[in-house]
């Protein structure tokens, strides 16, 4: 562990903020939203008093057994960020939940490594959810590298009929897929600040008491579906979700749509059954279509991307999904009865 860990005072007084932020070999992305995190701080002098905290803010890292050398040079830049090293390689919720169970302060921030700090910003998010009691967690207006704003940074909850849209006809990489995502831009764009069902997990500000209530991110939902889980834990427990317009992140990682990652995408799968059978109550019949639905899609884009690259397709987006549409109809771990709904 490196850095100072700001705890309790005498008094009983926590930091007001605690930011957590994760390191799974993306050192560059690490450094440079640390660079942004420390230049971009809220105005503790004036938010903590409100919040009955100390004016302090603690940064920790969880190092997710990276091989990048992003620990050392973390420990050279900014020697006062707290460094936690997970026991193992794990998942997003996993390493997200050991920080924030080491996290002190009054709000704790969940941000991606990949994300860019604006001026302003985390100011911006505490005064919001200082100034709303019946929030339990806020997220900002993401914008990409592009500038646009991110569709996912406050959304509806999600259903099953979505997910079989996003796997097959709706896909970014398709026309029709980015009209739609088009449309789900502009309609953000307009959003103004106020209660949502979800927001994105690249940045979530938390109330100690609110994940004091409903708990930490659901570690068995994990990848694309652990924020929406948590942000539906969190309405089921009496607290509001909140989106802050005000305050603009850049998530650089959506940029890469197209980029297809097999993992990724069996993790997204598995995810998705999980969350829909526990809260939209997916019958086996149910979770058998979802499967065979994106099946289908798996197929049809790795058709259209052999049609688009030719040849060269099939070293590259056209075989990963060709072979993520052999894994779910060949393997058995792939089997919707084989996934629990806890």
């Amino acid at each position: 562990m490196q850095g100072t860990e700001l705890t309790k005072d005498d008094d009983g007084l926590r930091p007001l903020l605690s930011t957590v932020i994760v390191n799974s070999d993306g050192c560059a992305d690490t450094l440079r939203c640390m660079e942004s995190l420390c230049a971009h701080p809220p105005d503790l002098a004036a938010l903590a008093p409100r919040a009955g905290a100390l004016p302090e803010h603690e940064i920790i890292l969880v190092d997710n057994r990276s091989r990048d050398g992003c620990v050392t040079l973390v420990r050279e830049r900014f020697p006062a960020v707290r460094i936690l090293e997970s026991p193992a390689r794990q998942g997003f919720s996993k390493n997200y939940n050991l920080g924030i169970r080491h996290a002190n302060g009054v709000f704790v921030l969940a941000l991606n490594n990949d994300t860019l700090v604006h001026p302003g910003a985390l100011t911006t998010l505490l005064n919001a959810i200082l100034d709303t009691p019946a929030y339990g967690m806020v997220g900002p207006r993401l914008i990409g590298r592009d500038g646009w704003v991110q569709a996912v940074c406050a959304r509806p909850v999600l259903t099953p009929l979505e997910y079989l849209l996003t796997q097959s006809i709706a896909d970014p990489g398709f026309p029709i897929g980015r009209l739609w995502l088009l449309s789900q831009q502009i309609s953000v764009a307009r959003r103004r600040s106020g209660s949502v069902p979800c927001i994105s997990g690249a940045c979530m500000l938390v109330r100690r008491t609110a994940f004091e209530q409903a708990g930490l991110f659901d570690e068995a939902v994990d990848f694309y579906y652990e924020d929406i889980e948590w942000c539906h834990r969190m309405a089921c427990h009496g607290w509001q979700v909140g989106y802050v317009a005000e305050a603009t992140i850049t998530h650089l990682g959506d940029q890469s749509i197209r980029n297809v990652k097999v993992w990724a995408k069996k993790s997204e799968y598995f995810s998705a059954l999980r969350y829909f059978r526990r809260y939209h109550g997916l019958t086996d019949e149910g979770a058998r279509v979802l499967r065979a639905a994106t099946s289908f899609g798996w197929l049809m884009r790795g058709i259209a991307f052999v049609l688009a690259e030719g040849l060269f397709g099939l070293k590259g987006h056209a075989r990963a999904y060709l072979y993520l549409w052999h894994w779910i109809l060949r393997d058995p771990s792939a089997r919707p009865d084989r996934v629990e709904s806890q």
